[in-house]
């Protein structure tokens, strides 16, 4: 049986990177904010209200995006598998906090934070990781599922990575107090993070990275997330010294021990998606169309 020519036109539509990134993108921002605002709506003046519509958004986008790569790419949503899920959240929790408390502990060495107290019965902690978890999915979602791995297609690992990083950390840019240092650190972590997809190519390490330093900072030690607000979470402390060791208004994201920090865990998690073969060059995209050339390049 022929195919149609109009079906014939519309998969060589979508095989357009562009295509296919306006139309992931769209869909999976679009899930996740309307969910998240229709139950947020619904649950209002309820003890739901906390947690459930960020919970909620997340999982409309990681489903927005499954059915997309299912029905445009058409192909196993392999960067969602699930049987790998537990394990690499749980590592990428642990590590996004260990990372926090490194820094805080150093700045505590140094003399420039200073302990204050524990707040055994701090509010709003369930809801707290909630959000924690709806921004990190969202944010995992488009910039490493959608636009890194896209990108990548059509321009091999190193690029990709480049302009996917840049992006995050102009997304990052209009926090209080932000300046170079804070754009370069927030780049830094856009880097590591994509870095953290390309070793295991799928979402779930970067995803829960994400969470894990973004909670552990705002709600665990109250320390400023990327210049938003600070509120109080189990430990409270002072900073003191100056901005380019503490961050200042904007929080340790635009501090230089950050930078050293996430520098660091950068190499090493692109060392290891080296090592697995996990990188691919320009010329890829070519043995993609063309599955007879053989196996993908491998990018040095």
């Amino acid at each position: 049986m022929s195919i149609p020519a109009s079906s014939s036109r519309l998969r060589r539509l979508l095989d357009f990177t562009i295509v296919r990134l306006f139309i992931a993108l769209f869909a999976t921002a679009l899930a996740g904010g309307l969910t998240a605002q229709f139950v947020s709506d619904q649950t209002r003046g309820s003890s739901l209200h906390a947690g459930w519509p960020s919970l909620c958004g997340a999982l409309a986008a990681l489903a927005a995006y499954a059915l997309y790569v299912r029905l445009v790419e058409r192909r196993a949503v392999a960067e969602l598998a699930l049987r790998p899920a537990p394990a690499e959240a749980g590592v990428g929790l642990a590590t996004g906090a260990a990372l926090v408390a490194l820094v805080v502990g150093g700045l505590a060495v140094l003399g420039n934070y200073r302990y204050e107290a524990f707040n055994a019965g701090a509010p709003g902690l369930v809801a707290a990781f909630a959000q924690m978890l709806f921004v990190g999915t969202f944010e995992e979602l488009l910039m490493r599922a959608v636009l890194l791995r896209l990108l990548e297609r059509s321009l091999g690992s190193w690029p990709a990575l480049g302009l996917s990083s840049l992006l995050f950390g102009l997304a990052h840019l209009p926090g209080n107090g932000a300046g170079g240092l804070a754009m370069l650190i927030a780049v830094v972590a856009g880097a590591m993070l994509g870095a953290a997809y390309l070793a295991t190519r799928r979402i779930w390490l970067c995803l829960a990275l994400h969470v894990g330093w973004n909670f552990t900072l705002g709600s665990v030690f109250s320390i400023a997330v990327s210049g938003h607000e600070r509120s109080v979470g189990l430990v409270t402390g002072q900073l003191e010294g100056p901005a380019w060791l503490t961050g200042g208004a904007y929080g340790l994201e635009a501090s230089v021990l950050t930078l050293v920090l996430l520098l660091g865990c950068t190499a090493g998690l692109l060392a290891l998606a080296i090592s697995r073969g996990h990188l691919v060059a320009w010329a890829a995209r070519e043995a993609r169309r063309h599955p007879a050339a053989g196996a993908l390049p491998v990018a040095r």
